[in-house]
Formats: C-alpha cells, sequence, structure tokens
C-alpha cells in the first residue's frame, strides 16, 4: 500500500513538471462550453465568464441593466432583480397579469421604485425589497389612458413614452397624472430621446425630447416648456432611436460647441441635424430602408445598413454629402459597446454572431458564434461586459480580461 502511495506521489510530481507527455488531444475531455462557445475562444476574444446564472423558471425577456442591477420579466409576468457583479438573486416580484405586453423597465433610485411599462398599465414595484406595496400613495399599478407603443425613457422624475395615437406622453409614475402630451403624428415606434443640447462655451444648455412618428415626422420638444423647438417632415418612417453628439466648432479665435442628432430613416437617409435649430448639417442616401439606430462614438458614428454591412461615418465632416470611413459588408450586427484596447464590439441577432472589428477600417479581428443565445446586451459603451441570455434561460456575464 505505501509503495502504491509512493508511486502516486512521484507520478503526480512528474505530471506537474511536465515530464509526462499528456494524452493526445483526440483522448481529452471535450472542453465545456458558454451558450455554444468554448472558453478558450472566449478568452482568445478577450473575454472571462464572470459569473453563470441558471434561472428556476422560463420565457425570460426584456432583460434591463440600470447602474448594478439586472431587472428581467419570466413568462409568468414575475419581475426579477440580479446583482451584476455577482449575479446573485435578490428579489422577484408579480407585476403583470398575462394579458398585456411588456416595453419597458426603468428603475429610478430617488425614490426606490421601480416601474414596467406595459401596453395597458404601468406596474410598480419596491426597488430594494420587490414588494408591490410602499406603504404609501403609490399604487402597484396605475391605468394608462394614453396607451403606450415604445419603452419609456427618463425625464426628470417622469417617464416619457410614445403612444399609439402619435402622442408624446409625460407621465408622472407615482401618481400616473399626465403633465403633459403633444401630438406628433401618426403612431410612434421609435422609443423617444433625451439631448442636451450645448448652446455657448459658457456651458448653457439646451434639453430637449427627440421623438419620431410612423408618417415621417421627427420633433424636437423643448423639455422645460413643452414646446415644439423645431420639426422634420420626411418622405417614410423612422422607426429608430435619435442620438445626438456635440462636437467644438472653431469660429474665429472663439470654440464654440455644436450639438447634432442623427436621424436613420427609411427613406434610405442617414442625416445629421443641427439640435438647436432642425437644419440638416449632412445626409447620406444609402441603398436600403434603415431599421437600425446609429451608433455614435465621438467623432465617428456607425450605422447598419441591411444588405449592405456596418458602415463607418464622420460625425461631424465639412462636406454636406458626408464623409463614409469605411464598410464592414461582413458584419451584419449592431455595435454594442468596445473593448480595452478600443476595438468594437457587435453583435448580430439574426446570426447569432458576436465580432470584434478593427476600428480603423472596420477589419474582422474576431468572430464568436453565440447559437444559444437569446438576447445579448453591454452595460457600457466602454470597455462593457456583456451579458447574454440564452434559449435555456440561462444568464451570463462575460467580462473583459
Amino acid at each position: 500500500m505505501l509503495k502504491q502511495l509512493n508511486i502516486l506521489i512521484v507520478t503526480f510530481l512528474l505530471l506537474a513538471a511536465g515530464s509526462i507527455p499528456r494524452l493526445h488531444a483526440a483522448n481529452e475531455p471535450k472542453q465545456a462550453t458558454i451558450a455554444g462557445v468554448t472558453l478558450t475562444e472566449l478568452q482568445n476574444a478577450g473575454y472571462r465568464v464572470d459569473w453563470i446564472n441558471q434561472v428556476p423558471t422560463a420565457g425570460l425577456s426584456l432583460p434591463t441593466i440600470y447602474q448594478d442591477s439586472l431587472y428581467i420579466i419570466n413568462e409568468d409576468d414575475y419581475l426579477s432583480k440580479y446583482d451584476t457583479e455577482t449575479g446573485k438573486w435578490l428579489w422577484s416580484s408579480p407585476i403583470g397579469n398575462g394579458v398585456f405586453d411588456m416595453l419597458s423597465i426603468t428603475s429610478f433610485a430617488k425614490t426606490n421604485r421601480v416601474y414596467v411599462l406595459s401596453s395597458g398599465l404601468l406596474y410598480s414595484t419596491n426597488q430594494l425589497t420587490g414588494t408591490t406595496g410602499s406603504g404609501g400613495n403609490e399604487k402597484p399599478y396605475i391605468d394608462l389612458h394614453w396607451v403606450p407603443s415604445t419603452p419609456a425613457i427618463i425625464s426628470d422624475d417622469l417617464l416619457v413614452y410614445g403612444s399609439t395615437k402619435g402622442d408624446i406622453v409625460w407621465l408622472n409614475p407615482s401618481n400616473g397624472v399626465i403633465s403633459a402630451r403633444y401630438q406628433i403624428g401618426e403612431a410612434i415606434s421609435a422609443t423617444p430621446s433625451a439631448v442636451s443640447a450645448i448652446r455657448h462655451p459658457s456651458g448653457r444648455m439646451r434639453e430637449l425630447i427627440l421623438a419620431a412618428s410612423n408618417d415621417g415626422t421627427v420633433v424636437a420638444i423643448d423639455k422645460g416648456v413643452r414646446t415644439q423647438a423645431w420639426r422634420l417632415k420626411l418622405t417614410a418612417p423612422v422607426t429608430t432611436t435619435v442620438p445626438s453628439e456635440t462636437n467644438n466648432t472653431l469660429f474665429g479665435e472663439e470654440t464654440i460647441p455644436r450639438t447634432s442628432v442623427f436621424i436613420a430613416g427609411q427613406d434610405q437617409y442617414l442625416r445629421a441635424v443641427d439640435a438647436h435649430t432642425g437644419k440638416p448639417r449632412w445626409r447620406v442616401l444609402t441603398s436600403a430602408p434603415l431599421i437600425s439606430s446609429p451608433f455614435t462614438y465621438g467623432a465617428v458614428l456607425y450605422q447598419q445598413i441591411p444588405g449592405e454591412g456596418l458602415a463607418c461615418f464622420s460625425t461631424f465632416p465639412e462636406d454636406f454629402s458626408g464623409k463614409q470611413e469605411w464598410l464592414a459588408a461582413s458584419v451584419r450586427g449592431n455595435v454594442l459597446t468596445t473593448t480595452k484596447n478600443d476595438r468594437l464590439v457587435t453583435w448580430d441577432s439574426t446570426a447569432k454572431v458576436l465580432q470584434i472589428l478593427d476600428p480603423y477600417n472596420g477589419s474582422v479581428t474576431t468572430t464568436i458564434s453565440l447559437p444559444n443565445a437569446k438576447e445579448v446586451l453591454a452595460d457600457s459603451v466602454d470597455n462593457g461586459s456583456i451579458f447574454i441570455l440564452t434559449k435555456n434561460d440561462e444568464l451570463i456575464r462575460l467580462a473583459p480580461r
């Protein structure tokens, strides 16, 4: 027995030192996969698996990240909260009745409330405990007289959403009071966006709500007085969110900041418009109707063009006709985030492919197939962690290495 023990110890030491050759790869156990990809592939792409949470439920949807929390809804309309750093489940709360479509989840740190906007009701839970009662005037749900057709965004202490009748609605979520409503056009499909447009080098701002309707109308609404700042009427619908970006322009010896908004329309045009006046700054005619939102990143903008690929444009070119920097024909996804060395990370939800690109020419450096992924999102546009919701209702966090 002692002899056998000595042999085992010696064998272990030789293996540790590399003196005994390993078995041929064909005889090694197959590598474990995460969402259909091996750990080696993830490591080569610059990511590691931070945590995996196998949720004891089904039909997960609408994953939403707010600060250090991830919220998600299951098929029984239970809202669950997880810690993004550890993957730990924190609470679950029944919020719906299986009748309405869930559109968005928003979190108000100031009031410790989480709101779930549906196509008929606004549901509310305690952010810390998940309990539906608040002990005050807040109800667990509020009837919505103006039926939402878009997710909601937060504007100060209000929720702002687009309605099926073409209105932008400002809703006080604590009591259900509509504080303002602005008619744009037909039904609204694009999520409204909040734009802070710098007006002067001293930092004076113009706060706007940008909204677009299915009849091609784009409106900038002054957030303070809820009146129209400017309006555009295009020849085809705009169904994508309108982002913004600010640059500094030299006028004589003075540097003036200017903010533009970027509109991707189904009239096949990608437009840059001055946020203060609504005047065009540049536009590019593409080969197909645009159905995804532009992704702005400082001096450049990325736009997925159906049938062509991912195009990179200068955000603030001198030419009114715009300036295309490159086109990545093999990339059919949208930009999610960047890596620590500023490479682009894109997600193609149709092909279930994550691709990493060189930002200077669009060449693909890494391709990862995630056949089991249902939804993929990132927690930051800069070197963000990637969160995967799989078809098996697993939650996975990939952290940059």
